[in-house]
C-alpha cells in the first residue's frame, strides 16, 4: 500500500510565472512543410540545399517537374533582391508540377498537397509574360481535387518592376492528397516566382499583421492549447549554422517574401538527398506575431559568432570588425526591430511597414546555442555588455553547453558570479526516462550563491540520447513511460520557482515521413495533427500551473 501525505500549509516557493514555454526549431520540416501554410516545396525556385559535407547546393528546379517546353533558372531582373526565378519556354503547351512536402524519404514520390472537400485554397504567384496559365490540384492519376482557375499576367495586380501578382481561389472537391499542376498554353515564355497554395482559412486570416508569411491553423491551435508563457525561437543548431554563412541571420528573414534569402537547413544531414531548405517564408516577424497571438513572451536566440561546435570549427574573431558589425550589431538591431519607435528606427519602421506598428515587447534574448569554451564566454560577455549599455532592461540568456553535468556547466556559473546584471543560464538535457525520474529532485540542491544568475532549462526530453546506451528509436519514442518521467521532472521545476524560471521541451514539431530527430512533441502530416503523450504532459502543466 502507498500512503500519500500532502502538507498544504507548507509553501516552499511560488511557481515561476514564466515556467512553461515552448521551443521552436525548424527541424523535422517544422517550418517549411509544417507551420508554413504554403504547401509548395521550393516555392521561389531558389532551391538551396546541402551536400553530406555541409556544402551549399543550388538546385533551382528541385521538386518541380516539367513536361513539354523548357525551363531555365535566372537571376537577371528578378522579383526581389535575393531572388531567382524560372522562365518557361513553350511552343504549344507545357505542364509544371509540384507534389508538396512529402518528407523526402519513404514518401519521396508521393503527392502531399492536402485537399479537403468544401475548403477554399488560395493560389498566389508572381508572373511575367503573355502565356495563358491554368492552375489545378490533381491526384497522382489525374483526378481533379479542385476546380481550375485560368489567368494571364494581365489579370494580376502590378508588382515589383514588370511583374504581376496573381491571387486566385481554388475550391476543394475531394478529400485526398494531390499535386499542383500549372499548365501554360501558347508560344513564347513566361517567368514565374513565389508560387503559393494554402488553405484560405489560415491562422489570423482577418488580421492585417498576417500579410506576409502564413501559418497553418491546426498546428497553431495545438500550440495555443498548451498555453505557453514564452516561446524560444528559431533554434537550436540552425542558429549557429553548420558552416560559415549558414548561421541564421534574422535580417534575411524579414520584409516582403520575395526579398528573403533562402539557405540550406543543416538538419538536411538526415535527408538522403540533402533536401531540406529554409525559405524563410516564416521569419522573425512571423515568430514575433505568433508569440503575440499565443500570449507568450518572445525569446529569440541569435548567432554568437561561433558555428555549430558539433559540426564545425569556424568562428568569427571577437576582435574583428565583422564581429562588431555582423554579430553584435545584429542583436542591437533586433531589439530595435522588436521594441523601437518607427519614427526613430529604420528597423522599427520595417516592422510597422510589415503590419505591426506597435512594439512586440521583447524582454529576453538568447546569445548563442549550446556553445561552450572560453571563446564563447568572452563573446557572450562582449555581446551582453553592448546590449546592457543600451538596453539594460533586456535579460540575456547564456548557453551552458549541451550536457547537464556539473563539470560541463560549472564554468558558466563561475562566470555568472562575476556579473552585476541578472542573466539566465540555459542548460539542456536529452536522457533516459530513469534520469528524468531521478531529476525530479535535481533542482532542490542547486547552489543559489551565483550572484544574480537564474536557471533556464531550455531543451529537454526523455529520449535516451545521453544515456549510456545512447539509443533513440521510434519504437521507444513518445511512450507513456517517457511522458510520465517528464512529468516527474516538471514537479521539481515547479517546486524550485525561486531559481528555475523557465523550461521548454524539444523538439516541438515533426512531419511524419520527414523525421530528422526521433521523439518530438507534436507529430503531423500535411492533413492531420497527432498529439503525443508527451504533449499531453506539457498541456497539463501549462493549463494547471499552481
Amino acid at each position: 500500500m502507498i500512503t500519500l501525505k500532502i502538507d498544504a500549509e507548507r509553501v516552499l516557493h511560488k511557481v515561476s510565472p514564466d515556467l512553461m514555454g515552448i521551443f521552436f526549431e525548424d527541424i523535422n520540416f517544422g517550418a517549411d512543410g509544417g507551420l508554413n501554410a504554403n504547401m509548395i516545396s521550393n516555392y521561389s525556385f531558389d532551391g538551396v540545399y546541402m551536400t553530406k559535407d555541409y556544402q551549399e547546393v543550388l538546385d533551382p528546379l528541385r521538386y518541380w517537374t516539367l513536361d513539354g517546353g523548357e525551363a531555365e533558372s535566372l537571376d537577371e531582373d528578378p522579383l526581389g533582391k535575393n531572388s531567382r526565378f524560372v522562365r518557361i519556354h513553350t511552343t504549344e503547351k507545357a505542364r509544371l508540377e509540384n507534389k508538396g512536402y512529402n518528407g523526402g524519404k519513404e514518401y519521396a514520390d508521393q503527392c502531399a498537397i492536402a485537399i479537403k472537400n468544401g475548403h477554399s485554397y488560395t493560389f498566389e504567384a508572381y508572373i511575367r509574360g503573355t502565356l495563358q496559365v491554368q492552375a489545378v490540384v490533381e491526384t497522382e492519376y489525374g483526378t481533379l481535387l479542385t476546380d481550375r482557375v485560368e489567368f494571364t499576367a494581365a489579370d494580376g495586380e502590378a508588382a515589383a518592376g514588370t511583374w504581376s501578382h496573381i491571387k486566385k481561389t481554388l475550391q476543394g472537391e475531394q478529400d485526398a492528397y494531390g499535386k499542383l499542376a500549372l499548365i501554360f498554353t501558347g508560344d513564347g515564355t513566361i517567368d514565374l516566382d513565389c508560387v503559393q497554395l494554402y488553405d484560405s482559412d489560415f491562422w489570423g486570416k482577418n488580421d492585417p499583421k498576417w500579410q506576409n508569411g502564413k501559418l497553418r491553423k491546426d498546428l497553431v491551435q495545438a500550440l495555443v492549447d498548451l498555453k505557453p508563457q514564452f516561446m524560444r525561437f528559431p533554434g537550436g543548431c540552425i542558429v549557429e549554422g553548420a558552416r560559415s554563412q549558414n548561421e541564421y541571420n534574422w535580417k534575411e528573414t524579414v520584409g516582403p517574401l520575395y526579398d528573403r534569402k533562402s539557405t540550406y537547413n543543416l538538419w538536411a544531414e538526415a535527408m538522403p538527398d540533402g533536401g531540406c531548405s529554409q525559405s524563410y517564408q516564416i521569419g522573425f516577424y512571423e515568430y514575433f506575431c505568433l508569440c503575440e497571438d499565443l500570449g507568450a513572451k518572445p525569446q529569440p536566440t541569435l548567432f554568437a559568432g561561433i558555428n555549430c561546435q558539433f559540426r564545425s570549427e569556424e568562428i568569427i574573431d571577437i576582435d574583428s570588425a565583422e564581429f562588431d558589425t555582423y554579430v553584435t550589431q545584429n542583436y542591437l538591431d533586433l531589439i530595435e526591430f522588436a521594441n523601437g519607435d518607427p519614427e526613430k528606427s529604420q528597423w522599427a519602421k520595417l516592422r510597422a511597414d510589415m503590419g505591426h506598428p506597435a512594439p512586440f515587447g521583447l524582454q529576453r534574448i538568447g546569445i548563442g546555442n549550446e556553445n561552450h569554451g572560453e571563446d564563447y564566454i568572452k563573446k557572450f560577455d562582449k555581446i551582453r555588455a553592448a546590449i546592457h549599455e543600451r538596453y539594460p532592461e533586456i535579460l540575456c540568456i547564456m548557453s551552458a553547453g549541451f550536457q547537464p553535468y556539473k563539470e560541463h556547466t560549472q564554468p558558466f556559473w563561475d562566470y555568472a558570479k562575476t556579473l552585476d546584471h541578472e542573466i539566465l543560464l540555459d542548460e539542456h538535457c536529452y536522457h533516459s526516462p530513469a534520469w528524468f525520474y531521478e531529476s525530479a529532485y535535481r533542482f532542490d540542491n542547486y547552489d543559489r550563491n551565483v550572484g544574480k544568475a537564474k536557471l533556464y532549462f531550455g531543451e529537454y526530453a526523455a529520449n535516451n540520447l545521453s544515456a549510456p546506451e545512447g539509443k533513440v528509436d521510434a519504437e521507444h519514442a513518445n511512450s507513456f513511460g517517457s511522458a510520465l518521467s517528464e512529468a516527474a521532472f516538471l514537479t521539481g521545476a515547479e517546486r524550485n520557482g525561486d531559481f528555475l524560471l523557465s523550461v521548454s521541451y524539444a523538439p516541438l514539431l515533426n512531419l511524419i515521413g520527414g523525421t530528422h530527430w526521433t521523439h518530438n512533441m507534436i507529430d503531423f502530416n500535411p492533413g492531420n495533427v497527432c498529439l503525443t503523450a508527451n504533449y499531453m504532459v506539457q498541456k497539463l502543466f501549462g493549463n494547471f500551473q499552481a
